[in-house]
This record gives structure tokens, C-alpha cells and sequence, in this order.
């Protein structure tokens, strides 16, 4: 083998190992961010916080363990200002996910201020990097899916809930700026999930109720954001 061959084996070789490590690292410290902000964010977000105390530790456990491994697989496809908006979107989805599994509703005080972050997050990217076209199409997502998800829920009669409103348009601008495909491609893949969860419940012989879309909406997004 030339020396310029092994040259750049090694290199590549010690490349690997070192994107691994970085990519470990950035999961580890989501999980530890995770674990932070269920501990200090569900005592104040939780109506009925009673329940909280039983719950406390497999609610942690189980969230540090989402976002880290969310940050992780965003940490393979991003970086820079990307990778910060995202994970910022995955550690507050984790959250609220967490707060509808538990008392089925997403507040509205977590969701609406995520808004303004998420969204500076992304000018500034767009700034940056001149992507105003990304930047437009995840506005447009944003307003178009949230006045679906509306129209829905209007129809539906409770069947979906305000904060899942607010939730989806949140979702839909973060997959609103890698196009429009993502947008599709993250829907479908919670709605089909919603469709399986109930098609599941039914199988059992349990009458299907107020089912909780925020999980769904969230693994739906982070799935078109990571294979997107």
C-alpha cells in the first residue's frame, strides 16, 4: 500500500471513532438535558400533581432516554445552528409528550413560546446561510398544517385538542424547512401510528378514548427530520 494510502485510511480511520464519540457526547448530554427539564418543568406544568410523586422517576428515566437518543440520531444528519434548533424541538417535544401521556393535554404555555425560538433559530440559520426559501416554506407549514389540524379538530368535536393544534404547526415548521416532502412524510407517519395505536386497542376489546396525538405527532416529525 502507497503512503499516501495509508495516510488517509488512518485518517479515516480515526475520523470514525472521533464523529462517534462526538455524536455519543451530544446524545449523552441530551439525555442529561431531558432528565433537567421533565424534574424542573412537569412539578409546574402538571395539574394534578399529586400523581406526580409515583411517577417521577420512570417519567425521568423514560425521558432522558427519548431525548437522548432524539439528539443523537439529529446529531448524525446536522450541525451548527440546525442541530440546535432541532434538538431544542426534541427536548421540548420529549416534555410535552410526557405531560399528554400523563394528563392528555399539551400546555399551551411550553408550546407557544417554542414558537418564537424555534423560529429565530431558523432565521438565523437562514441568514447565515441564505436559505430564505427554507425559511418561507417553514413559516407556510407551520400556518398551513396548524389550520388543518384546526379544521380538524373543529369537525371532530374534541376528537383533537387545541394544544395538538399548536403542537403540529410547531412540528410542521421545523419539517416545513427541509421541504415540503418532509412535512408529508412526518404527518402520515403519525397519523398511521394513531391509526395502528387504535386498530391495537380494538384488537384487545379496550373502547378506544381520548388518545394522546402529542407522542405521536413528535416520533412522526423526528422521523422525517432524521431520514428526511
Amino acid at each position: 500500500m502507497s503512503e499516501v494510502g495509508s495516510c488517509s485510511l488512518v485518517c479515516v480511520e480515526e475520523a470514525v471513532p472521533l464523529a462517534s464519540r462526538g455524536t455519543a457526547g451530544l446524545a449523552l448530554a441530551g439525555a442529561l438535558l431531558g432528565g433537567t427539564l421533565i424534574a424542573v418543568t412537569l412539578p409546574r406544568l402538571l395539574v394534578h400533581r399529586d400523581s406526580l410523586p409515583r411517577r417521577r422517576l420512570v417519567i425521568g428515566c423514560c425521558a432522558a432516554a427519548a431525548t437522548g437518543l432524539s439528539v443523537g440520531l439529529l446529531a448524525m444528519r446536522f450541525d451548527g445552528i440546525e442541530l440546535v434548533a432541532f434538538g431544542f424541538l426534541a427536548c421540548v417535544g420529549v416534555v410535552l409528550a410526557a405531560i399528554d401521556l400523563v394528563e392528555h393535554r399539551l400546555p399551551g404555555s411550553l408550546v407557544v413560546p417554542s414558537y418564537g425560538v424555534l423560529g429565530g433559530l431558523l432565521a438565523l440559520e437562514a441568514v447565515n446561510t441564505e436559505r430564505w426559501g427554507n425559511l418561507v416554506t417553514a413559516l407556510a407549514a407551520a400556518i398551513l398544517v396548524a389550520l388543518a389540524y384546526l379544521l380538524v379538530a373543529l369537525a371532530s368535536s374534541g376528537g383533537l385538542g387545541s394544544g395538538d393544534v399548536k403542537f403540529g404547526g410547531l412540528l410542521s415548521m421545523a419539517m416545513g424547512w427541509q421541504g415540503w416532502s418532509a412535512v408529508v412524510t412526518g404527518t402520515a407517519v403519525a397519523w398511521l401510528g394513531a391509526a395502528v395505536v387504535l386498530l391495537a386497542l380494538r384488537c384487545v376489546g379496550r373502547r378506544p378514548g381520548a388518545m394522546p396525538m402529542g407522542p405521536l405527532l413528535l416520533v412522526g416529525a423526528l422521523v422525517a427530520l432524521v431520514c428526511g
